[in-house]
């Protein structure tokens, strides 16, 4: 394992916040090296939040992310392809990257989040449909950032002679695909994506869908070395059992979730460094924390100075 391959991002939920908060998680994500930076893209909140409370628009927050740093990467984790058509999502995933000097990642998801479809009259075809548009979508997104002209005839989009300028600043603008299934998502992944990204809830739950990941790849004569493999979940880091508790009750009193139990990414620096470096050995490269407001500096702090550097050590020592 080459420890200068692995990358570590952070989400960062743009739910019942203040913009001036966001950007200063995003510049205290910069400072202390984080690799990448993300938000979600649903216009109502998830995540067992309140879904009746606010929630900023995820794309005009990467925008002004990409305005306000210098060298961290951006990206959403991930687009509900069914909200928006595909050559509207590559027209601003390419401004995205000239706004932020080529930093963009262009995150993408089949949605799954039938409320807001609902509320807001936005079909919501079965999940079979969906990771079929997907796929259209990757073509459509890959052929407008690489082609003077873009002809697509598909079953859910058609473009014709269709023109997309300027270019993303990249020569490779990333693909980032999230989901994990098996049969039909992972395929998809396998033919389109540049990364993958999965919250799979165990480090052996991750190493067995990267097995399926990479049988894919085989079918279709791809390296699965050229797409990189992504996973994460919400990391508080404290020293003792009280500490995390009143951390759980800053949550609950923000945003109205479920009170939190400790996980594998909750915990002392010596928990969470361990359960990172499970999920690194089981093949992961790139590992995302997620934060909520109030954003918690101190758990940033110690997963990019403290964890971080302790799960690669022991990773790649193992």
């Amino acid at each position: 394992m080459n420890r200068d391959d692995l990358r570590l991002g952070l989400q960062i939920w743009p739910s019942n916040t203040a913009w001036q908060d966001l950007q200063a998680v995003a510049l205290l994500a910069e400072e202390l090296g984080f690799d990448a930076i993300f938000t979600w893209d649903h216009f109502a909140p998830v995540a067992s939040i309140d879904p009746y409370s606010a929630n900023f628009e995820g794309w005009q927050v990467l925008a002004a992310w990409a305005a306000v740093t210098k060298r961290v990467q951006i990206g959403m984790l991930v687009t509900g392809n069914t909200y928006r058509h595909p050559a509207i999502v590559a027209k601003m995933a390419a401004t995205l990257d000239h706004i932020s000097g080529g930093r963009a990642i262009a995150g993408m998801g089949a949605a799954w989040f039938e409320f807001e479809h609902t509320r807001y009259g936005i079909p919501f075809p079965p999940v079979g449909q969906r990771i079929d548009q997907l796929e259209e979508a990757l073509i459509v997104m890959r052929s407008l950032f690489t082609q003077p002209r873009t002809e697509f005839q598909g079953r859910y989009y058609q473009l014709t002679d269709a023109p997309s300028e300027p270019k993303p600043i990249q020569a490779h603008l990333p693909i980032l695909v999230g989901g994990s299934g098996v049969q039909k998502t992972l395929k998809v992944v396998a033919k389109h994506a540049d990364m993958w990204h999965c919250f799979a809830p165990t480090a052996a739950e991750f190493a067995h869908l990267l097995g399926v990941l990479h049988a894919h790849c085989e079918a279709v004569e791809r390296d699965p070395a050229s797409i990189t493999p992504s996973t994460g979940g919400q990391v508080i880091i404290r020293n003792t059992a009280g500490e995390l508790e009143r951390r759980f009750d800053e949550l609950v009193m923000r945003h109205r979730v479920p009170r939190g139990t400790p996980s594998e990414f909750t915990g002392t620096v010596d928990h969470v460094a361990t359960h990172i470096a499970e999920r690194l050995r089981a093949g992961a490269r790139m590992f995302v924390g997620s934060v909520a407001a109030p954003f918690d500096e101190e758990s940033l702090r110690r997963l990019a100075t403290e964890a971080w550097p302790q799960a690669k050590e022991r990773a790649s020592a193992s």
